[in-house]
């Protein structure tokens, strides 16, 4: 490979440019479903707030009540007052595009640095003569650009609507952008030096996703001690807080991001230097994942639960924490859907009701989004174990295909109930002391816990297409994509009813009035039926197909 392009040039850089083109064209797919649904949200989040709040008077009371709430401070900080177009984009979307983008760069970075080398990728880039520095440099080479093209298209959008949307800014659009891209940058570097310290994907990517949380944990401590003493020394420590220092849209410091990009460069270096000094296929962390202890497995599905406990409280951890944080905004949630207000007009297209009806139907449809993306990972785990060639290896120690499928099936049903019962009790616990009306703890409980049949459907869909053929597997997250866009903004592109009722989100029962069983009775039916193809399709096919 890098005789053939002698420009790659030599050293521990050889061949670096053959696999920079290698590594965006296997990974092309991924990046442009990050990027896309981005640079979307972008571009019709402030033309729908100057459409609702189509002057600074119309959102008083709401900047005021998201400043006063304690649940939206701790979500996305500190609305910057008095609350133009742009400073209210970049404190709730810009939040959003912080952790998407700090998702993006871990998943990717997780992927291409220590999941090829895992499967013996790496060793084979090594053999044509690819220098040492090469299979780490590529990788963050990679998603540092997927990063700037993300940055740069938010830029370009939100520069191009100051056209039309007088409160937008050129200096803000890029101030923004310029955050996004450096925070993405850090992300990046901590993840490639979690693939250094962890001895296998699995444990890099939970190390990175530590890193995300406790990033998330500093930006939050740093608004307190911020409000407590105006001290700003906590955000410089944090990549999630760094846009407080750069204030988009109100003082566009772009010193600041020199700065922060210096640090993003740092990390990336240091974890060159563990990824020069560190064994292949080693970590530096003790390695964990073996015992003398025997276990006494009774059956496949008794072994299936002890290798993923830990995943499971994982879930419940974040499903949780979700249900918490969005208890904990309910008190405000009368104030902010008060009839006439500009709020309450807009939540009105999305959904129908009291306003307490509305606001727990929204935020149930978010936990239980959570849940079914945790479920749609556990029935697809059974076509990458089958990629992988480990089903082989499980067949041949005498269980029955039949048997692994159910086993595979029966834990994602149990894990949603899990999952849906822990997130609806922490839910009502905390809109129990925020918000007594209109049956709202009673709703917060059973809207979240009647959601199972979507759960059902979304496992028996997935289950369907593991059946028929593992290369399928993309479609279930489609279809979980369209459940989401048909319950968030359904309403508002004027969807027919029957186009949005075509979702495995958002069908509920209600405590009050009677019960629609009907489209909880299909969604279990569409679950089984799913279940049962994926069944006879499964012990049928060749494996691997």
């Amino acid at each position: 490979m890098p005789g053939r392009h002698g420009a790659d040039g030599g050293g521990a850089l050889s061949g670096w440019v053959v696999y920079l083109r290698i590594a965006f064209r296997r990974f092309r797919v991924q990046i442009v479903a990050w990027v896309l649904p981005l640079w979307l949200l972008v571009g019709v989040t402030a033309p729908s707030y100057e459409s609702v709040y189509p002057s600074l008077e119309s959102r008083t009371v709401l900047i005021d009540q998201m400043r006063k709430s304690p649940g939206t401070r701790l979500l996305y900080g500190y609305v910057p007052t008095p609350g133009r177009l742009g400073q209210l984009l970049q404190w709730e979307t810009g939040t959003f595009l912080l952790v998407c983008t700090a998702l993006m760069a871990i998943m990717l970075t997780c992927r291409m640095l220590r999941g090829d080398e895992d499967e013996g990728l790496i060793e084979v880039l090594r053999s044509t003569g690819a220098g040492r520095a090469v299979p780490h440099a590529v990788p963050v080479m990679v998603v540092w650009t997927a990063v700037g093209g993300l940055s740069a298209g938010v830029g370009g959008i939100l520069t191009w609507q100051t056209r039309s949307i007088a409160e937008l800014t050129v200096s803000g659009a890029w101030a923004l952008a310029g955050t996004i891209c450096v925070s993405g940058w850090a992300f990046t570097g901590a993840a490639a030096v979690a693939c250094q310290l962890g001895r296998h994907l699995g444990q890099a990517r939970g190390l990175s996703m530590v890193a995300l949380a406790l990033a998330f944990v500093m930006r939050v401590s740093a608004d307190q001690i911020s409000d407590a003493g105006g001290s700003d020394w906590l955000r410089w420590l944090t990549p999630l807080g760094w846009r407080d220092l750069v204030r988009p849209y109100s003082d566009d410091r772009f010193t600041v991001l020199s700065v922060c990009c210096a640090v993003a460069v740092a990390l990336a270096l240091g974890a060159m230097v563990l990824a020069m000094r560190r064994e292949y296929l080693d970590g530096y962390l003790p390695d964990l994942g073996s015992s003398r202890r025997r276990w006494r497995v009774r059956g496949h599905m008794d072994l299936l639960g002890r290798l993923s406990w830990r995943g499971l409280v994982g879930w419940v951890l974040a499903s949780t924490g979700l249900a918490l944080l969005y208890g904990s905004v309910s008190g405000s949630v009368k104030d902010l859907l008060a009839p006439g207000s500009p709020t309450a007009s807009w939540v009105g297209k999305v959904a129908v009701g009291s306003p307490v009806e509305q606001f727990m139907s929204l935020m149930t449809v978010v936990t239980v989004l959570l849940v079914a993306v945790a479920v749609l990972r556990r029935v697809n785990w059974l076509a990458g174990l089958e990629r992988a060639g480990l089903m082989e290896i499980e067949l041949a120690a005498g269980v029955s295909r039949g048997r692994v499928f159910l086993s595979q099936v029966l834990y994602a049903l149990i894990e949603s109930m899990v999952l849906l019962l822990a997130s609806a009790a922490v839910l009502a616990a905390t809109t129990a002391t925020q918000l007594t009306d209109d049956h709202a703890v009673a709703r917060s409980f059973v809207f979240t816990v009647s959601q199972l049949p979507g759960m059902v459907a979304a496992i028996g869909i997935a289950a369907a297409l593991v059946g028929l053929a593992p290369r399928l597997t993309g479609m279930s997250w489609a279809i979980m994509a369209w459940s989401g866009f048909a319950q968030f903004f359904g309403g508002l592109v004027e969807l027919e009813d029957w186009a949005k009722d075509l979702s495995v989100l958002g069908h509920h029962l209600d405590v009050v009035g009677s019960p629609d069983w009907k489209p909880l009775a299909v969604q279990t039916a569409v679950g089984l039926t799913g279940i049962m193809i994926g069944l006879v399709a499964y012990t049928r096919r060749d494996l691997p197909s």
